[in-house]
């Protein structure tokens, strides 16, 4: 557990989301392929920006060459909370893919480790690279947000429905040195469905063990509008659950922090391992809905990838 990343985001006007998520993707880029839903569970959504891979500020060649398609395929063990701040926990075998031309990627929620990008979903679904240096990096993504119901645990039974969504988002990185690295990201519900906006700060560390082995760490932070803190956190007055009415404000809901390990076994096959660790902060761990405040997540992977 996406490193759950952050300065304050006021309510935004649902009508603005829809105009600022098509300008922002739709209007530069076209969408190669439906996104899958995102790995809430594991994290807060949209956390996880954990800075630039090494790969990701790679100098740009002197010539430029055809672009190539490159791709990832395989399978992802997850465990981890069943929501962020519930009292219990899940365990899922998931496929994980990731297919990546030029400056356009379409992947799985986390397909885009497969081919070296971080093991957190900060670019699940369909994303562009909209400009890129030796050290910055900026990009653009859509993403199917699955939302929430009372079927994923006990808690929230008699509560609203958390509605799926698609959000628009626009993260950037800039590597401070060769294993230092920062990044930001900006997310907004662009259907206007009570998703609200998030805003996600990090740093990373990758530490080459060898030439076929990298180990990364990170930690950040996760702010969030009033209108996504009230849906995932707030109880409505007047409810037919027991919980009492609670409704949040806008701030820093999350902090991370995590490690993970990348490891090339031969030219194509890649293995991956991740530990995270979250804790809700603020009106977010006050709420009623927060068991437990502080969890964990463990993923474990291995794909096959071709052709970079």
């Amino acid at each position: 557990m996406t490193v759950v990343n952050r300065k304050r985001i006021f309510d935004v006007p649902a009508g603005t989301g829809v105009t600022l998520g098509l300008a922002l993707l739709l209007g530069t880029v076209p969408l190669a392929a439906r996104a899958q839903a995102a790995d809430a569970a594991l994290a807060p959504a949209d956390h996880a920006a954990p800075g630039l891979a090494r790969e990701d500020v790679a100098p740009a060649p002197a010539a430029a060459s055809p672009a190539a398609i490159h791709y990832a395929l395989g399978l992802l063990v997850t465990n981890g909370p069943d929501y962020a701040g519930g009292g219990s926990r899940t365990t899922g075998l998931r496929p994980a893919w990731a297919i990546e031309y030029g400056r356009f990627r379409v992947s799985s929620s986390r397909g885009s480790a497969f081919l070296g990008h971080g093991l957190s979903p900060r670019e699940s679904g369909a994303s562009a690279t909209l400009a890129r240096s030796d050290q910055f990096n900026l990009s653009a993504s859509l993403r199917i947000d699955r939302g929430r119901d009372e079927s994923d645990a006990p808690i929230l039974a008699g509560l609203p429905t958390v509605r799926a969504t698609l959000r628009g988002r626009l993260s950037a990185g800039y590597a401070l040195t060769p294993r230092w690295s920062i990044g930001a990201g900006l997310s907004q519900d662009i259907l206007g469905r009570d998703g609200g906006a998030q805003w996600t700060t990090s740093v990373g560390y990758t530490w080459p063990l060898t030439e076929q082995t990298r180990m990364s760490f990170s930690a950040g932070a996760s702010f969030a509008d009033r209108t996504y803190l009230r849906s995932h956190f707030g109880v409505p007055a007047g409810g037919v659950g027991a919980l009492p009415a609670f409704e949040p404000g806008a701030g820093l809901y999350s902090i991370d922090g995590g490690v993970e390990v990348m490891s090339a076994l031969n030219r194509h096959w890649v293995a991956l391992a991740a530990v995270r660790a979250s804790q809700l902060r603020g009106d977010a761990r006050r709420s009623p809905l927060t068991i437990e405040p502080t969890g964990y997540s463990v993923s474990l992977g291995l794909a096959y990838r071709c052709c970079r």
